[in-house]
């Protein structure tokens, strides 16, 4: 017993301090902001030319929302949103979404930073994007390669309700044009 007295404690290394001290001096080098969620991972955060946007614009389609009390979108209208996206065989990653509320853009801005094929805008008119366009709902409107769809807000498209049905069909069917389905 005695021999075990003398000896120190034997220090293991945890083989993950290698990886985050990889990730964060990745992070750093790159100039990637990165966040971290409730489990400590860490989260990039886009962030292009100062227009900050949820998703990676994989498909170059961006969608425009004004919610004054969210970052990006309120969670009832974001889940609404994405079974939109999923009905046209998009996802999160697909898309670039934008909240108006939280940075004052304009389209060029917009289209400047993340050309898109397809621009989506939920009940932002187009004085707030600095364009003049009619903003009539539920046409798309060419702009050079770019399609613009102006639509009512998703909390409009919300519940069972006729009125709620009545504006999801309204998108849905030019939406199924657009994305040939």
């Amino acid at each position: 017993m005695p021999e075990l007295a003398k000896k120190q404690p034997e220090i293991i290394p945890n083989p993950l301090d290698a990886q985050i001290k990889t990730l964060d001096a990745q992070a750093t080098t790159t100039g990637v902001p990165i966040e971290t969620d409730k489990d400590n991972n860490h989260i990039p955060i886009n962030d292009s030319r100062q227009i900050k946007y949820l998703g990676e614009h994989l498909k170059q389609v961006t969608i425009i929302v004004k919610d004054e009390l969210a970052v990006y979108l309120n969670e009832n209208d974001l889940t609404l949103l994405s079974s939109i996206l999923s009905a046209c065989k998009l996802t999160l990653a697909d898309i670039a979404l934008i909240n108006v509320a939280q940075q004052k853009l304009s389209l060029h801005e917009i289209l400047n930073v993340l050309p898109s094929k397809l621009v989506m805008i939920f009940d932002v008119s187009s004085t707030t994007l600095k364009i003049k366009l009619p903003t009539t709902l539920y046409k798309s409107i060419q702009l050079g390669d770019t399609y613009l769809l102006f639509s009512n807000s998703l909390s409009l498209m919300q519940g069972g309700d006729q009125s709620a049905k009545l504006e999801k069909g309204k998108l849905w069917a030019i939406l199924k044009s657009l994305f040939q389905l």
